[in-house]
């Protein structure tokens, strides 16, 4: 909060300095500019950098123009941000900008590309030359229409890296040697995976990994996704539908809304008991395809789980910390699945027909908030009386009929 109230007083200042209603109305106007310029230039370096860091890139690049000393300044920003959807220059302007950015260690990296770059564009020499320069954080969205582009293997050797999110038109290609050691959060979102074993070799070579997101589309090239992580606290887990190689709109994982849910801050929320409401997702009809794919979870330290909508067979193993469990839909679960999830204390769940028949066996010995959501087609009254027999500690009960999706499975 001090951090924000400090930024907003910095933009206030820097705002009436430019409209200061005096210098306008008596001073002409260009002697006004060179008065505001020589003020706002009197600023120490620390707050003009503060100030830039709160502007887009392209626009703090372009405060260059306006004197030598600005010339100077944007290139020491600390976080560049570079999001485009129509320009077919982008490469070039971030190319330049790289090649300018002076500052010895550069904290954040973040790029998206649309489908108007041009698929030419070197992106392995950007992710090299961060890399490099000790980068904290990368994210790499690529929209293009070029075909999945792999990125250097240094990137997954980066002793700096904490924070790495990649999307769409990326392959994941990692093979030995591999070391994160300091990656604490991995989002991947619609990626392509070279093999399963790349999926291995990443997660496996990030000893304190502490938040795994993942969004995937159900006709992937992985028909087994493993997760072992003995760090793991937070995982994500979301599966979507693609129709002649599009993604459904109504399937589609909005990023603001991963990041709204998923924030990494939840565990300091959910240890006040507080059960957010999740969206249940895309439920659909069981296809017998999906049994011969599946989703392994085998993280012992695992305290947050959120499946919003798996349509692969589901196996969790080895988890017995678990605080939190918000389940959307999960494509045929077993009494394996629902036995796991024993120890849980806060669990939204959206009770399916396989479901039914387990719920008078499972013991939930540690819960204590329950988000019931039981889909349109089961005669749920029965089975959470026999939830509700098997949860001794229970203390808050929410009932949910209204947000049913019209088609369950």
């Amino acid at each position: 909060m001090a951090t924000s109230m400090g930024c907003l007083s910095c933009w206030s200042f820097f705002w009436d300095i430019i409209h200061d209603d005096e210098h306008i109305s008596t001073v002409p106007e260009t002697e006004s500019c060179q008065i505001n310029e020589t003020r706002i230039c009197a600023f120490p370096n620390d707050l003009l950098l503060q100030i830039l860091h709160h502007v887009p890139t392209k626009e703090a690049v372009a405060t260059s123009i306006l004197s030598k000393r600005w010339r100077y300044v944007w290139p020491m920003v600390p976080r560049l941000e570079f999001k485009e959807d129509d320009s077919e220059s982008v490469g070039w302007f971030i190319e330049k900008s790289l090649q300018l950015h002076k500052a010895p260690k550069l904290d954040s990296l973040v790029v998206e590309l649309g489908p108007h770059c041009p698929v030419d564009v070197d992106v392995g020499k950007w992710v090299e030359n961060v890399v490099n320069r000790g980068v904290k954080e990368l994210d790499f969205n690529l929209l293009w229409t070029a075909e999945p582009t792999g990125f250097p293997k240094c990137l997954y050797t980066c002793n700096t890296l904490v924070d790495l999110s990649l999307s769409n038109k990326i392959l994941v290609n990692v093979s030995s040697p591999v070391r994160l050691p300091s990656l604490l959060t991995l989002s991947l979102r619609f990626v392509v995976y070279k093999d399963e074993e790349s999926l291995v070799s990443l997660l496996s070579s990030s000893p304190v990994l502490n938040c795994l997101k993942v969004d995937r589309h159900k006709d992937d090239n992985l028909t087994k996704f493993t997760v072992k992580v003995s760090t793991l606290k937070q995982l994500h887990y979301n599966t979507t539908r693609r129709k002649d190689g599009v993604e459904d709109e109504e399937d589609v994982v909005e990023e603001n809304e991963v990041e709204d849910d998923d924030d990494v801050d939840e565990v300091e929320d959910d240890e006040e008991g507080v059960v957010e409401e999740v969206d249940v997702g895309e439920v659909e009809e069981d296809d017998d395809d999906d049994l011969n794919r599946s989703l392994v979870i085998d993280s012992p330290a695992l305290e947050i789980l959120r499946l919003r909508n798996v349509l692969d067979y589901c196996l969790i193993e080895n988890i017995s910390c678990l605080h939190i469990a918000k389940l959307g839909y999960v494509h045929n679960p077993d009494h394996k699945f629902l036995r796991s999830l024993s120890s849980v204390i806060h669990m939204y769940l959206y009770l399916t027909k396989p479901m039914v028949a387990w719920c008078n066996t499972i013991k939930f010995s540690r819960l204590l908030e329950f988000y019931f959501v039981p889909s349109n087609l089961v005669d749920w009254l029965e089975p959470l009386m026999y939830l509700l027999q098997n949860s001794p500690k229970l203390q808050i009960l929410t009932i949910d009929t209204v947000s049913i999706p019209s088609s369950s499975p």
